[in-house]
Order: C-alpha cells, then structure tokens, then sequence
C-alpha cells in the first residue's frame, strides 16, 4: 500500500513489494499469481477492515441522528487514524486495476449506512426527495476534505470542530 502511494499502481511490480516485503520475488507468487491479485485481496481486507470500523459500537436502540452521529465519527476517526490506507482505497476504486467483483464488494460495503438513511427517510428525519446514496456521499464527501487537510496540517481539528463538522452534515441531510 505504501508503496502505491510511491509508485503509483503503474509503477508497482512483484519484486518492488517482495524486496518491500522482505520476500524473495518467487515466495510471493506462490500467494499471489499476479500483482493485480495481490493488489485485489489487499483492497478487500482494508475495505472490510474500514466498513467494520465504520459501524463500530453501532446501537440500534438509539436515536436517529445519535446512530449517524456514531457512524460519521466512526468514518472520521477512521480518515484521520488510517488515512493512508484511506487514500489508497480511494485511489484503487478509481482505478482501471479494481475488478467488477471488487467494485460490487465494495458498493455492499456501503449498503448498510444507506439503508439506515432509507429508514431515515421513511421516518421522516432525513430528506425524502433525495436519494439516500446522494446523502451518504455528501457526508463522505465533507468528511474526506476536513480530514484531507487535517492531515495536511493546513486546518487543525478539536473536539468543538469535529462538533461543528456533524452538526453542517446533520444539517444537510436532516428534513
């Protein structure tokens, strides 16, 4: 992964990530027929690593806007805290070297936080009249900035600005 933020997905080859690795070249193939497997099965584990963080100490018994509340922190802390493995499934899944399997992973991946924004909307706490994958992707969207540029030292984050940030989503996508 690090190597790809390097290298670029072009760049990479098996025995730039075996000597990485600390591998010989024909050890890795023995795992890995090709580096876009490699790359492949690299993406799965940090994308169900971040869904599972994403839902983490989800309570089903809270309110509404308390359960998007732990998810959008959930998804926060997870930008700041893995915001290189962040930026590398971000880079992949734009990437002509994911597959259709990886992409439909990845798209069931989200289906959870958007189905809670569907049931969101048939209580009437979030807009009806927008799909409820657009309202997710403008939450991801704002969080990916704000985090962007905590990492890049250019906006600092607090307890109050991590507040504030919620409350202008919740405010975007509240009815």
């Amino acid at each position: 992964m690090f190597l790809v933020e390097k290298e670029g997905f072009g760049g990479l080859t098996m025995s730039k990530i075996a000597k990485q690795a600390k591998l010989a070249t024909g050890t890795l193939y023995i795992y890995f027929e090709s580096k876009e497997l490699l790359i492949n099965a690299l993406y799965l584990e940090l994308q169900e690593n971040a869904a599972s963080r994403f839902l983490a100490n989800f309570d089903k018994t809270a309110p509404f806007k308390n359960k998007i509340k732990g998810i959008w922190i959930n998804y926060f802390n997870h930008r700041i805290e893995f915001h290189k493995e962040s930026v590398f499934l971000e880079q992949y899944y734009r990437s002509p070297y994911i597959s259709e399997e990886q992409r439909r992973i990845a798209h069931d991946l989200k289906k959870p936080i958007i189905n809670l924004l569907k049931e969101g909307q048939k209580e009437g706490e979030v807009k009806s009249n927008i799909d409820a994958a657009l309202l997710f992707y403008s939450m991801l969207g704002f969080i990916r900035e704000i985090a962007a540029e905590h990492f890049l030292g250019t906006y600092t984050i607090s307890d109050q600005t991590i507040e504030e940030a919620f409350e202008l989503s919740w405010n975007g996508i509240k009815k």
